[in-house]
């Protein structure tokens, strides 16, 4: 939720014009006659956040943040629909915050040697158009058009196909902001579908396209797709003036997930020519089993080949990592684990561990607190070597108070 993690998997900043959410906002609510006239449904959540960093040598920060999100839908006719969710956003704490406690030492050294501050103000507040968009469908055939979400692949903490949106692998079902595209999708038989997506930027150059075909091969009994995009990236920066680096990407990938032996299983890699760096793959496969008393378990594995081999890892690869969610590392294995306690509680544990000897613990607790409302709880603790991908000695605790409306 701050000013660092706002950024799309393509390094642009996301942040829209807030009078064009305000606008919209205004007009719902102040006009209910008319919302009336056109079927209006309004409905949306408070979130409540607070977030306790404590970082090495015992510095310790807390984030204290409100959200209010406001969902608007309108059936326009028997085939057209509207939909947006408008975002504001305001933190109650000190809005200057320091990583430093949260890197490497050497990295610390290196920024400052090269001027770079430590220290970053978060915005007090800010309103945005999360998604807006108006589609239309006909038979199998659906076109969608705005700001909407364009996440690709089966993967749980990382996923390699999706180019348009960044994931917090501590935190990975939590919403993402929507891309301003044209998409289309057609869909036929059992898990038939191709979808082709156009996402504009200031010119024809810059803006990014992807493809995906994928269908269900009933004769194995798995889900199968093959991906193709062409983005304009800057989600690498420049080792020496750690600035980000922006090139032409292109990537093809393959999705598949299916069963093997009553355990699911899934793949999904893409392989990645870069304008100015070295080409690179990068690939997630995992699995799940529930076990007969209700447990479910899983384990994935991330392979990305745009990281150093070993550690210390440089300095714009932890950059890159903060800024733009790119992973610090070749290699992540995660275990996990989650138990329904009830119907409305639930605990779970993750386990995130890097060859380099470094490892991150992840558990989390939900609970539906009420008929409208639910509470998370979840952290993250590092330990094991220095300088590996989870430094060793951080500490972060969130709590989320989230009613409904």
């Amino acid at each position: 939720m701050d000013t660092i993690q706002s950024r799309d998997r393509y390094g642009v900043g996301l942040g829209p014009d807030a009078r064009w959410s305000a606008a919209i906002l205004l007009l719902a609510l102040a006009c209910p006659g008319a919302a009336l006239a056109q079927d209006v449904d309004i409905s949306g959540y408070y979130e409540h956040t607070l977030q306790l960093l404590r970082g090495k040598g015992g510095k310790t920060d807390l984030i204290d943040a409100s959200k209010l999100r406001v969902d608007l839908s309108s059936g326009l006719g028997s085939s057209i629909e509207f939909r947006a969710n408008v975002n504001f956003l305001a933190y109650h704490s000190d809005l200057e915050q320091d990583i430093a406690p949260y890197l490497p030492d050497a990295v610390v050294r290196d920024l400052e040697a090269a001027g770079f501050p430590t220290t970053y103000t978060m915005e007090g507040s800010r309103t945005w158009l999360d998604n807006a968009f108006l589609s239309w469908t006909s038979g199998g055939l659906s076109v969608r058009a705005g700001k909407q979400q364009l996440s690709w692949g089966p993967a749980y903490s990382f996923n390699p196909t999706d180019l348009f949106h960044r994931k917090d692998p501590l935190d990975p079902t939590y919403e993402k902001e929507g891309v301003a595209a044209l998409r289309m999708d057609y869909r036929w038989g059992i898990g038939g579908q191709v979808s082709v997506i156009t996402a504009p930027r200031g010119d024809f150059e810059s803006s990014g396209y992807a493809v995906r075909l994928g269908t269900h091969l009933s004769s194995i009994g798995y889900d199968v797709a093959f991906t193709a995009h062409q983005v304009e990236d800057t989600t690498g920066l420049d080792p020496s003036t750690l600035l980000p680096v922006r090139q032409r990407r292109r990537a093809q990938g393959i999705e598949l997930s299916g069963a093997l032996l009553g355990t699911g299983v899934w793949l999904e890699g893409n392989y990645n020519q870069m304008e100015l760096e070295e080409d690179f793959a990068r690939v997630a496969f995992g699995m799940d089993y529930t076990t007969v008393g209700g447990t479910y378990l899983m384990g994935e594995a991330l392979y990305n080949g745009r990281a150093e081999r070993q550690n210390p890892y440089p300095t714009h690869d932890w950059l890159s990592g903060l800024y733009y969610g790119e992973p610090v590392g070749r290699w992540w294995i995660l275990t996990g684990a989650r138990r329904d306690m009830s119907a409305l509680t639930a605990t779970e544990l993750y386990l995130f561990s890097s060859p380099d000897g470094s490892f991150a613990l992840n558990p989390r607790f939900e609970a539906s607190i009420a008929q409208n409302a639910d509470l998370l709880l979840f952290g993250g603790f590092t330990f094991g070597t220095e300088d590996g991908v989870y430094p060793p000695g951080l500490t972060f605790l969130v709590a989320r108070a989230t009613v409904y409306f």
